[in-house]
């Protein structure tokens, strides 16, 4: 039986997945109309019988070198090792960085995937594109952050969106505006809800969820009625975007008005301690929230490291002295013990709250860095080997996949690509890759990710 949407298309005993989509014309013409119709005010998949979880995945803009994090090289030459020394974790024979001691203490939850590579381009925007959606694209043909589709696939559980991405979205990271980070042919109702905000600020509040000044609760009511009277007046002469526009309206009505949209949000409810451990930074609040928002019914966070990589200490470690001018000591006093704190912080958070079974936890990033230091002992853009990981969900701790050669440039045992590590994150959610599908481009019903999961990462 195939999903798609609330509707059950039955499958004979022969064909395949890839038979089925073969099929062409005749198979998307037979969900036309009334089908598809329906399709578009349904998941696409059963909620009933799916064993939903949930997601938050941190976003490592700028991206750290394998080398001096997750997968060093202590017999390396000088130029290739740097200046870090490995130290050994809670699982014998796997060694990080020593500038994640706490991280170390908990790597039997961690599964490190150390073979990542992909070959078109070494941008950051094309890393983000492939990290974010299984896809690396231009502007005709954009595709739907793993947030959105995750919307599209289960929708939301209550007033809350059910993807969100925080603090704010990327921005200016040097080659043009597609990150990946929209729900490019999945409409307004899927795009991310962002913060837009700097959580860590001591006054901060949700400017967005606030009823706007001398705005009273019957005027907006009032204003709601009003715009689904024009909704409904358009229903009878426009496209799908109304019901798209529609699902948005309600969307803000909701966060304008429900106490547990506000709540979720509101940081102030947690005590010292805990923002403390998370780190008291726009990072480490931003974890803490993530947790918040997975607690109170969202589906899927993503929390973005940096949203330049410009004129700021982040991951992008050039040590070219000028606007790009990230050194060892930016990873040693800044980066590298932020990071520690709040992964650790909140993994520890989702354990103790019996959450993190439910909840995959993914830390991603655009690409690796060069094997060998640059003229000023930084690192340059290098996508063909880096280390990204998993935890949480039903993803099995304390392991390595892949591996990289003596000096990081190249896997030489199971090389991964990025769609591998969404299809993989999918699956942790508790999705059947080959049961599961939503409508695409000509409303043709399309797999999630063209790829399959690492089946080594789980339990």
């Amino acid at each position: 039986m195939l999903n798609i949407g609330n509707e059950k298309v039955p499958l004979c005993e022969g064909p395949s997945r890839r038979s089925f989509l073969t099929a062409g014309a005749a198979g998307a013409g037979a969900l036309a109309l009334p089908v598809f119709f329906r399709l578009q005010q349904a998941g696409a998949a059963d909620v009933n019988k799916a064993k939903i979880k949930n997601c938050i995945t941190l976003f490592l803009v700028g991206s750290p070198g394998a080398l001096d994090t997750w997968d060093m090289k202590p017999d390396a030459p000088a130029e290739v090792r740097g200046k870090f020394k490995p130290i050994q974790t809670n699982v014998n024979g796997i060694q990080i960085c020593e500038h994640f001691p706490l991280m170390a203490k908990m790597m039997d939850k961690v599964a490190l995937v150390r073979s990542l590579h992909h070959k078109t381009g070494a941008t950051h925007e094309n890393g983000q594109r492939w990290m974010m959606t299984g896809h690396d694209f231009n502007a005709d043909s954009m595709k739907p952050h793993l947030g959105s589709v995750i919307s599209r696939v289960f929708g939301a559980k209550g007033d809350l969106p059910a993807n969100v991405i925080l603090p704010g979205p990327i921005g200016n990271t040097g080659a043009g505006p597609l990150h990946g980070q929209t729900a490019g042919y999945l409409g307004s109702a899927h795009e991310p809800f962002f913060l837009n905000a700097d959580p860590a600020l001591p006054k901060f509040k949700i400017g967005d969820l606030e009823v706007p000044a001398g705005e009273s609760a019957s005027r907006l009511d009032a204003r709601k009625r009003l715009l689904e009277q024009v909704d409904e007046l358009q229903k009878h002469t426009e496209t799908r975007a109304v019901g798209e526009h529609d699902a948005a309206y309600q969307r803000a009505f909701r966060l304008l008005t429900s106490p547990e949209a506000k709540k979720a949000f509101n940081l102030a409810d947690e005590p010292d301690k805990t923002r403390d451990r998370y780190g008291r930074n726009t990072f480490g609040q931003s974890c803490l929230m993530a947790r918040r928002l997975i607690e109170g019914g969202v589906r899927f966070v993503t929390v973005n490291h940096f949203d330049t990589v410009f004129g700021l200490s982040c991951w992008d470690m050039h040590a070219d002295g000028g606007g790009l001018n990230n050194t060892y000591s930016d990873y040693e006093r800044f980066l590298c013990p932020q990071f520690d704190w709040a992964f650790t912080a909140l993994i520890t958070d989702l354990a103790e709250r019996g959450m993190l079974e439910e909840t995959v936890v993914a830390v991603f990033s655009e690409f690796g860095r060069t094997p060998r230091l640059n003229g000023k002992s930084g690192r340059d853009h290098y996508p063909a080997a880096w280390t990204n990981f998993f935890a949480g969900g039903s993803f099995k701790g304390g392991q390595v996949i892949g591996a990289t050669d003596k000096i990081c440039s190249r896997p030489v045992d199971t090389p991964v690509e990025p769609p591998q590590m969404l299809a993989s994150l999918y699956r942790g959610m508790g999705i059947d890759l080959d049961a599961t599908m939503m409508p695409g481009i000509g409303d043709r019903p399309v797999r999630l990710v063209e790829a399959e999961p690492i089946r080594q990462l789980f339990k």
